[in-house]
């Protein structure tokens, strides 16, 4: 590739970045826009699966929860928060 063709692409390039994002970006954005109770809701369900792929499971500590692969490494992980 000459020097010349490299030079004409990034021009174009740099045009591009220039013109911003296409109008009917920022409006299918309003629309989709989540609230954040929605938003906590899908981090939670995510959080949820992926401990669960992971083989852990939940222990609970009155209010506050754990997500360890046995008890003893949850009481570990209970007791270095001070809930035991």
């Amino acid at each position: 590739m000459s020097m010349k063709s490299k030079i004409g692409m990034y021009s174009v390039f740099a045009a591009m970045a220039m013109m911003g994002s296409p109008s009917w970006n920022k409006s299918q954005s309003e629309e989709t826009a989540e609230t954040e109770e929605e938003r906590e809701r899908r981090l939670k369900k995510a959080e949820l699966e992926r401990n669960k792929t992971n083989g852990l499971k939940e222990f609970k500590y009155g209010e506050n929860s754990v997500w360890a692969i046995n008890q003893k490494n949850a009481d570990k992980k209970a007791r270095k928060n001070n809930w035991l």
